[in-house]
């Protein structure tokens, strides 16, 4: 009886691990940037006479013609059992570090980390994956057909997972355009749901990828990466312990110098310690704890959820 009883456990144990490799990645459907450009849903900023655009999504999200489109693609995903999650309520990485740049700056004045609001809604629905459509309309008549696109960005890591690309047939007008893009994109789905499953078993057995970025805050304390703490350089102690707390030490160093260290492809396990989930800002607390322990004051400012940002030093 004990010996069954072993046996059972153990099986048990085997298909919960392979129900977690089986799970789908959640997702979110938000529209691309090229869409929210033509339909004026664009917000732009400009720094050092550079001029940038980011969508407007309290517009974007809200747009009658979208809202058809994303239900649609949400029954398409659900059939295949994907999730999705509503975005309602990354920029590029560079942008994202330039954004990380400017709140440093602040941050030697005393004034707070600046999100957008794309990273508010990421934060808010912790998507694993977001797919960004967009399409362009081609009128004849009494007939149009659509051309369409949907790319799935890994949104820890902002990459690009799976991309498609198709044109639905001639439609007549009196056919509603979320209607035809469904009926059409269809045909492409099985292969891009199958895409997406793979990349998010790879994440399950090799860890999210996330970045890093440690600033020292220039303060007049004198700290820099160089300085040694209990025989090692703060330098040093930084890239041992993301060493250590990565996926089969899976990470690659960007960039260094006296007041900085930045990381990318940076492997994170998806549950702690404790077997919650965690995002980049949850990871990086055990390196706010140990910069802690050697005497440094230590922020944790890391914004979205792939973006893990420490500053050292006091405001």
């Amino acid at each position: 009886m004990k010996l069954f009883a072993k046996i059972l456990a153990g099986t048990c144990m085997v298909l919960s691990a392979q129900t977690l490799l089986a799970a789908p990645p959640k997702l979110m459907i938000v529209p691309d940037k090229t869409w929210c450009i033509e339909k004026g849903y664009v917000i732009e900023t400009e720094r050092n006479g550079k001029v940038r655009q980011r969508e407007d999504y309290d517009k974007a999200l809200v747009d009658p013609d979208f809202k058809n489109v994303q239900l649609a693609i949400s029954q398409i995903m659900a059939e295949r059992n994907f999730p999705v999650i509503s975005g309602e309520s990354q920029s590029e990485a560079d942008d994202e570090d330039e954004m990380f740049d400017e709140a440093f700056e602040g941050a030697e004045t005393g004034s707070g980390v600046q999100t957008n609001a794309y990273d508010e809604i990421l934060k808010r629905n912790k998507p694993d994956i977001t797919l960004k459509i967009g399409w362009n309309i081609n009128n004849a008549g009494s007939i149009y057909s659509a051309d369409y696109r949907i790319e799935a960005i890994d949104t820890y890591s902002n990459k690009s997972v799976a991309p498609i690309a198709g044109q639905t047939g001639e439609m007549r007008r009196t056919v509603p355009l979320s209607v035809a893009l469904k009926q059409t994109a269809k045909n492409n789905m099985d292969d891009f749901c199958q895409k997406l499953q793979t990349y998010f078993d790879d994440i399950h057995a090799n860890g999210r990828e996330i970045r890093l970025d440690v600033r020292i805050i220039d303060n007049g304390s004198g700290t820099t990466m160089n300085q040694e703490f209990e025989g090692q350089e703060l330098s040093e102690i930084i890239y041992n312990w993301v060493s250590d707390n990565t996926v089969n030490h899976q990470f690659s160093q960007r960039s260094g110098g006296r007041n900085m260290a930045r990381y990318d492809q940076v492997r994170i396990p998806l549950n702690g310690s404790d077997g919650r989930p965690q995002d980049a800002s949850r990871w990086v607390k055990g390196l706010q704890d140990k910069l802690k322990s050697l005497g440094l004051v230590a922020e944790n400012a890391s914004t979205g959820l792939g973006a893990a940002r420490i500053y050292i030093g006091e405001k």
